[in-house]
């Protein structure tokens, strides 16, 4: 057993994002963070010169050494760099399986979000509802509540709790609430429990990425991220599939009948096979299960000596982390921008779709669902571009830097993203105002789908890779989660304004050529300049 100190293991810290880009391959273990194990952003080797550099520099501002064990001074860490309870030693086939159950909760959580957004007709019906404002409102009041839960609740309990049982017991209200929306009997009742359904039951949003970061290490990252964004892109687009049917079928309440049994089946896969991630969770069950074994009730967790911090400390400072990373971190505001925009975007069409084939060319509530699929079309198109080569193409970009890999080119994809959105925006508005055929409206979405991808999966994955050595790969995606969440529940409440007084041509025209002047400056700014931002404003939190 290892009897290393932490004092001992200053060498097998995380680099900084803030330090001189390093070789794609370093030989050397990286280190744990006290909260979100994420040294998976470490390359795997360098340049003496560079290793003497890390060595002068000290480690990043907030970094934690690797904690190993120390029997002596009654700490208990991992038993070596190749202990098998790290979850960055696990099998790739154990690290795929606890991430495949963590896309598919990212992708139960959106869904809710547009199921039953065909059926609105049908509510608006049985609640004599007739503001369209409201009716908008019941299916984006949900995304608003799912963009402040992770942040205000997920990502600081995780610390505390872990991973694996704060997502299992947010499936598990998600479930709960959705007994309400399918029960409730006045519209009042039902946006409640929407609401409280969103906030509290999507965990598993942000508390993904850092399971991310925990099991994945950086040249493996991209594949994993490209799993974690199939969820919050697919969901919305199979939910109006399936819920157009199901209303015209069985009822608009069975869409939450079934989410519910959705969530309940989720929350048992969570608390009975998916393994915890998040390493001080592990190492203070490995602290409890060594003081039995050895009688040494003294034995405390390497962590909980590095940070001696209370449970309502540790509550306290998780929940400011994001805001603090958004007021003082520009890849963290403006990125979280980049994505509010698109998601934004996508809210619009998800929203609209449904009364622009059943007033204009008067398709039934599941005909309409089946229009979703070319959003679908797009996003799965650009899953398979995109994400089967963004790994490929940071290595490409590295070797052809002299060796030299850089975080930002992880982002070389929004440049077509910023293109594409506006295209998808001016194309839909015009198909929809002129009444073209009903397939060129469809086939306007694809390139949106498309650019949400080439957006969405690069900022993620980016956030995840700058922010991992700090500890903070949770609290970056809360607060970019947060951001584009907030734009995708309320923009869809002014769009209505704006395409009365403009009609849809010239709307979307104009939200086209803003997301190309807004999208375009800050691809091009963190393209090229971003590693310059990140030297100069460190996270301090």
């Amino acid at each position: 057993m290892a009897s290393t100190s932490l004092s001992d293991s200053s060498t097998s810290l995380p680099l900084s994002s803030a330090n001189p880009p390093l070789k794609e391959e370093i030989s050397e273990k990286p280190a744990l963070d006290s909260s979100e194990r994420t040294d998976s952003s470490v390359p795997k080797e360098e340049s003496r010169s560079d290793v003497e550099d890390q060595k002068r520099k000290g480690p990043p501002r907030g970094a934690v050494p690797m904690p190993l064990t120390n029997l002596e001074k009654g700490l208990i860490g991992w038993d070596g760099p190749d202990d098998p309870e790290n979850p960055m030693n696990w099998s790739l086939r154990h690290k795929w399986r606890n991430m495949s159950f963590v896309a598919f909760s990212t992708f139960m959580l959106p869904l809710a979000s547009t199921l039953f957004a065909p059926g609105v007709g049908y509510v608006a019906a049985e609640f004599h509802e007739t503001n369209t404002t409201i009716l908008s409102f019941m299916v984006s009041i949900f995304v608003l509540g799912f963009g402040w839960g992770p942040m205000l609740l997920h990502a600081p309990l995780s610390e505390l709790y872990g991973r694996k049982y704060v997502i299992a017991c947010s499936n598990l209200v998600f479930a709960i609430f959705n007994i309400g929306c399918a029960w409730a009997n006045s519209v009042d009742t039902f946006l409640a429990c929407r609401f409280l359904g969103g906030l509290l039951g999507c965990a598993s949003l942000v508390v993904g990425g850092g399971v991310i970061s925990d099991m994945f290490r950086r040249e493996e990252m991209g594949s994993a991220s490209s799993a974690f964004a199939l969820g919050p892109l697919m969901g919305p687009v199979v939910g109006p599939i399936l819920g157009g049917f199901m209303a015209e079928r069985i009822g608009w309440r069975w869409t939450f009948r079934f989410l519910l049994i959705l969530g309940v089946f989720m929350s048992a896969i969570f608390f009975f096979i998916v393994d915890e991630t998040n390493a001080p969770a592990i190492l203070r069950r490995k602290t409890q299960r060594k003081r039995k074994e050895l009688g040494r009730p003294e034995l405390i967790s390497a962590l909980d000596e590095f940070n001696r911090r209370s449970s309502r400390q540790i509550f306290w400072h998780g929940i400011s982390r994001p805001m603090v990373l958004l007021s003082t971190s520009p890849a963290v505001l403006f990125l979280g921008l980049y994505m509010a925009i698109a998601f934004a975007y996508l809210y619009i069409f998800l929203t609209t779709i449904t009364g622009v084939f059943r007033n204009i060319y008067h398709f039934s509530a599941g005909i309409t669902g089946l229009c979703y699929l070319g959003l679908g079309t797009g996003l799965m198109s650009a899953l398979f571009s995109v994400g089967a080569t963004n790994d490929k193409l940071v290595r490409y970009l590295t070797k052809k830097n002299n060796g030299v890999r850089m975080p930002e080119f992880r982002l070389r994809p929004l440049f077509l993203s910023c293109i594409l959105l506006p295209v998808a925006m001016i194309w839909y508005g015009w198909a929809v105002q002129r009444e073209a055929h009903w397939f060129a409206v469809i086939a306007s979405m694809f390139p949106l789908g498309f650019g949400m991808v080439s957006s969405m999966l690069p900022i993620q994955t980016y956030l995840i890779e700058v922010y991992g050595p700090y500890g903070l790969a949770a609290s970056a995606t809360a607060a970019g989660n947060c951001l584009r969440m907030t734009a995708g529940a309320f923009f869809p409440l002014v769009a209505p304004t704006v395409f009365q007084h403009l009609d849809y041509g010239w709307g979307c025209t104009l939200l086209g050529l803003l997301a190309l002047v807004m999208c375009a400056s800050m691809a091009f700014t963190f393209i090229f300049f971003g590693h310059n931002l990140r030297e100069r404003f460190p996270p301090r939190v």
